[in-house]
């Protein structure tokens, strides 16, 4: 049995919050929002919106159940540090729609249980199976556009509006949450 833990994902969404709220600045002392993804973790997978964030990969039997345990510690710091005293943030992901529809299309060991937003970026904890090695499963933080959980309101008459609603669900239809965990890291 072996187990690897890469990242921390509690990390990665806090530094993302720090930049989207401009608390980095640039070369010239400005506030700088973008995210360079690299710069969080090497082994980012980009599929084109969608961005993975490997965290952990166990392969072979797991007595400890250290996996599940990882994604229960993770998805309570989410809620204690995006949320917590009573208030949570976190909001289902339905298998039915947006991002949750994706994510159904792929091999899971369970359904996430729920989203988180940090601006106009959603984020979720997906336990998979690896699809390279029969008997391995994997744990990632999948970032996506806050607006595939959470649709715009707005005026929903406007031809605008309608043009960015099909825009959004081809967006979601074309997305791709697969990936391969990177032989570099940590084995």
């Amino acid at each position: 049995m072996s187990f690897v833990r890469v990242a921390d994902g509690l990390a990665i969404v806090d530094e993302i919050q720090r930049i989207r709220r401009g608390e980095r600045r640039g070369p010239d002392g400005r506030p700088d929002v973008e995210v360079d993804w690299r710069a969080l973790s090497p082994w980012i997978v980009e599929n084109d919106r969608v961005r993975i964030f490997p965290l952990a990969r166990s392969e072979g039997d797991d007595p400890d159940e250290r996996m599940p345990a990882l994604r229960r510690e993770l998805e309570m710091a989410f809620v204690h540090f995006y949320g917590g005293d009573g208030f949570h943030a976190e909001s289902p992901l339905d298998p039915d729609e947006g991002y949750g529809r994706v994510l159904s299309r792929e091999k899971l060991v369970s359904f996430p249980r729920a989203v988180w937003r940090v601006q106009d970026y959603a984020f979720t904890l997906v336990h998979a199976v690896d699809l390279h090695a029969s008997d391995a499963t994997t744990l990632a933080l999948h970032i996506f556009p806050a607006e595939w959980r959470w649709p715009v309101l707005g005026n929903a008459d406007t031809k605008r509006a309608a043009s960015h609603r099909r825009r959004i669900e081809k967006q979601v239809r074309d997305a791709n949450a697969s990936w391969t965990w990177p032989e570099d890291a940590g084995e």
